[in-house]
């Protein structure tokens, strides 16, 4: 991990030193030449440093990583107070995801095993990370996934909220991220609520499950424009230049083509395309509501 990181450390310190040697007396240009440097670093980590470079994956390593995805999906989707057809929900949009019925009877089997009664998820995570040389764009695209997962039902029990957090620490993720794709996703799955019922859907009953009212909450519709706002992480307080940047980076993020050259698996960019779908749905809402005509 170190290595991947190994020009920001170095410049880091330099900075370091020098201000130590000769900005003594002057902080202000300490700190500026320490965050340049810091910058510079990282910008060339990201770009020359050989210990950044995605390296080609075999088809057993891509098999395994796919393998481990839908086993951890599986013991996600073990919610032991599920309603009753929940899980056929959730299984019929992974066999959905499937190339071909082969694969698909891999998906659900691997699934199955994440199922299983005491299931612990750190074997596969430790194996997966080991697969993937620790690849950040991998296991980051892996969470958001089983986020996904988690919200095929339209609704995140306080259960399935643990077990995701016990993943995202597994494998190394930062909570404020697993939060943030629960929040995109939890707006996405409350817009494609909305808009099926083109808002006249009384509120869910709520789920009883448990007492989280955070995650365990019922949907409740609001209008088009709010709920394609919440797709894009903004509120009414925004503009549309505030929406269309947000659009950018997201169908930037979820471009086909961009994650093909990043090596991701045809069911995981079929997820992505059905969000660009969903992204799309709503920038064009707005773009009526801010009567941009363009």
């Amino acid at each position: 991990m170190l290595l991947k990181k190994i020009y920001t450390i170095i410049f880091s310190v330099v900075a370091i030193i020098v201000s130590l040697v000769y900005l003594l007396d002057t902080p202000t240009p300490a700190i500026i030449l320490i965050g340049m440097a810091w910058a510079v670093g990282a910008i060339l980590d990201k770009t020359i440093n050989p210990a950044n470079r995605r390296p080609e994956y075999t088809d057993e390593q891509l098999r395994i990583y796919t393998a481990s995805k839908f086993i951890l999906a599986g013991y996600i989707s073990n919610n032991a107070m599920a309603k009753p057809g929940q899980l056929a929900k959730i299984l019929e949009k992974i066999e959905g995801l499937a190339d071909s019925e082969e694969d698909k009877a891999f998906y659900e089997e691997q699934f199955n095993i994440g199922r299983s009664v005491g299931f612990d998820p750190t074997d596969t995570c430790i194996k997966l990370r080991a697969v993937i040389n620790d690849d950040d764009v991998y296991r980051h695209r892996l969470l958001e996934f089983l986020v996904y997962v988690v919200f095929i039902d339209g609704v995140m029990s306080f259960e399935e909220k643990n077990r995701l957090s016990r993943i995202a620490e597994r494998l190394s993720i930062p909570s404020f991220k697993l939060e943030r794709y629960i929040r995109q996703n939890k707006a996405i799955s409350e817009f494609e609520n909305f808009i099926s019922t083109l808002g006249t859907r009384v509120k869910y009953e709520e789920s009883k499950v448990c007492s989280n009212m955070e995650y365990n909450h019922g949907y409740v519709p609001h209008d088009e424009v709010t709920n394609s706002l919440e797709v894009f992480g903004l509120n009414k307080k925004s503009d549309f230049a505030d929406v269309h940047s947000a659009y950018i980076k997201l169908m930037k993020k979820y471009h086909p083509d961009r994650l093909k050259a990043r090596g991701i698996s045809s069911d995981m960019v079929k997820v992505y395309v059905e969000k660009t779908k969903t992204i799309q749905r709503a920038y064009d809402i707005l773009k009526k509501h801010f009567d941009v005509k363009r």
